[in-house]
């Protein structure tokens, strides 16, 4: 959705070379989206000087222009390259998502492009699109991230009930318990119950020389194993 995004912006603001960056949980920039190759060139100046009109948006909220790249003194380390990379004007306009600025879009031109009323209002409807676009994206990385983890903790209780010979309602009490005592998150003890079950499978494929699915008996004993080890945290 953000290339066609920044397809469409560049059709109605000719001449310009357009992207998206947005903020990592880091705080680091990186750019998702752009119309071609000196956009990516742009943007990963300012990232490697840590200064730039893109990063002054993100990081100051509002909106920047540059008229004239080459008499332009607000970022002496990146102009100067900018402008031998053949940037002559610029809009940075901020993403928000729920009132907080999460990234930008930038228009970057080669030409002294005048920035008209009606372009701006371009620039900060496709800003607005870009927000709806990455609020839905983080949505639904969030809901996989809930479904992994979902699937995982649904392992981890099978193991435990295996183990003990407890129902679900039960391996997941004990489960939950474990995570309370331990002070680690469900998810995490999960993961690590099932990354154990895994590892001393492989373990006990390799020093049978079995490349196949390992014998009941032996999955049961690597479950022990395994789930005496979470015990244990």
């Amino acid at each position: 959705m953000l290339d066609s995004i920044i397809d469409v912006a560049r059709e109605l603001v000719p001449g310009t070379h357009v992207g998206i960056c947005i903020a990592e949980s880091t705080g680091a920039l990186s750019t998702l989206a752009g119309t071609d190759q000196l956009v990516f060139e742009l943007d990963d100046l300012q990232y490697a000087m840590d200064e730039g009109p893109s990063l002054t948006t993100v990081r100051d909220g509002h909106t920047v222009i540059i008229d004239d790249a080459e008499s332009e003194h607000r970022w002496p380390r990146f102009i100067p390259h900018a402008v031998n990379l053949g940037l002559r004007s610029q809009l940075s306009v901020p993403i928000e998502v729920e009132e907080q600025t999460v990234g930008g879009l930038t228009f970057y031109s080669t030409t002294h492009t005048h920035l008209d009323t009606d372009r701006l209002a371009h620039a900060r409807l496709f800003a607005a699109q870009a927000s709806l676009a990455v609020t839905q994206t983080r949505r639904e990385s969030h809901l996989a991230a809930a479904l992994q983890s979902s699937r995982t903790i649904g392992k981890a209780t099978g193991l435990i009930m295996e183990r003990f010979d407890l129902d679900d309602e039960d391996a997941f009490e004990r489960l939950s318990r474990l995570s309370q005592m331990s002070n680690v998150k469900l998810r995490d003890l999960a993961a690590h119950l099932v990354k154990q079950s895994n590892d001393l499978r492989h373990v006990a494929d390799a020093s049978t020389g079995h490349v196949h699915q390992p014998s009941a008996g032996h999955a049961t004993r690597d479950q022990d194993e395994a789930t005496d080890l979470v015990v244990r945290l």
